[in-house]
């Protein structure tokens, strides 16, 4: 008799006991960026070109070229500026040893050729290591970063990184090299 006092007493109290209303949390939707050619954008998680950072990434690498110590990290390089780091694509000539990762590897004209973020290295056996070279002309890439700007030249739409015209091609899904005389005829 007890344990049934005990049973209904405890059932009693739990039904006094206040209910607790849950707030549904508010659902906001973000606007997708897209890209203009529904491409995958690998560098969108990089520094902007020209941009200056107070503190360099922990773990990049320094080299040093014509007496200024650069600063390498995951394929964005880094010029000293007073105090601060400016992002900033680095000169033909020089060198690093480590490619960036997942680097696009292509070979053009008998020479093997590798690409990130609007760099493109190829490697010097004698030194074991990837020199930075000019774009080579033919040369076409799957993407690439968000700073160029567009020329529109007649009917064609030029892509312009640092001097190097692309020309987008929807068959191959690919940006192509072209020279700058190709580009304004």
């Amino acid at each position: 008799m007890i344990g049934l006092s005990l049973c209904i007493g405890n059932s009693a109290l739990g039904q006094n006991k206040k209910h607790r209303v849950y707030k549904k949390k508010a659902v906001v939707k973000q606007k997708k960026h897209v890209h203009r050619h529904a491409r995958p954008y690998r560098y969108a998680h990089h520094p902007r070109c020209g941009v200056t950072v107070r503190v360099r990434p922990a773990g990049g690498r320094i080299v040093a070229y014509r007496g200024v110590n650069y600063h390498f990290h995951n394929g964005v390089w880094y010029k000293p500026r007073g105090n601060k780091f400016v992002v900033f694509r680095p000169f033909a000539g020089i060198r690093i040893k480590v490619l960036p990762p997942s680097c696009f590897a292509f070979t053009l004209r008998a020479k093997k050729y590798h690409y990130y973020y609007g760099t493109y290295y190829v490697y010097i056996p004698e030194a074991q290591e990837y020199e930075v070279v000019a774009a080579p002309e033919g040369a076409q890439v799957d993407t690439l970063p968000d700073d160029y700007t567009e020329e529109t030249i007649g009917d064609t739409t030029y892509y312009v990184i640092d001097d190097t015209y692309y020309v987008y091609s929807k068959e191959d899904d690919l940006y192509k090299v072209v020279s700058p005389s190709e580009a304004a005829m």
